[in-house]
């Protein structure tokens, strides 16, 4: 019995954490990412491209546009150079062919830039800017950002598949 409460007691705590993740799945891109508990939406943008929410001083942006500079591989390498540019020092910088990672720091801020493509020459981010301060608060919501974030069902131009767009 006590072997028993014992796993119970630990099993909470991630239940805990599982619960108040919500789905967003945005129709004009076909792209679902889940919102980490927490996060309230403060935005939603006019041309139903995106959302904006927040969680205190921490900012989640989630949004698809089309490919304006090109290929996606050169749509990271601008966003990477605007991060340089306004002095991020990116100390993480992956990318494939259908997904790209970026993430630094800034004068006590935190940024981690997921950017995956979607079909029809369009690609899905999703940008989480926190303090340092908030960084045990928040740093562990980000894996399960990264893997939540997927184009629509059909579409093959990421890994995985978002429900259908609703």
């Amino acid at each position: 019995m006590q072997r028993f409460l014992l796993l119970l007691f630990l099993a909470l705590p991630g239940a805990a954490f599982a619960q108040g993740w919500e789905p967003y799945v945005n129709a004009r891109f076909g792209f679902a990412v889940e919102i980490p508990p927490g996060f309230t939406l403060v935005q939603e943008a006019d041309n139903g491209d995106g959302r904006t929410y927040a969680k205190g001083e921490a900012k989640l942006s989630i949004w698809a546009n089309h490919l304006a500079t090109g290929p996606f591989g050169e749509e990271v390498a601008d966003r990477r150079n605007t991060y340089l540019q306004e002095g991020w020092d990116l100390s993480y910088d992956r990318q494939t062919t259908g997904w790209a990672s970026l993430s630094g720091t800034l004068v006590g801020s935190i940024l981690y830039h997921r950017i995956i493509a979607l079909c029809d020459d369009a690609a899905a981010s999703f940008v989480l800017e926190y303090p340092q301060s908030m960084k045990a608060e928040i740093s562990p919501f980000v894996g399960r950002l990264v893997k939540s974030l997927r184009p629509a069902e059909g579409c093959t131009s990421a890994q995985g598949a978002a429900p259908p767009a609703q």
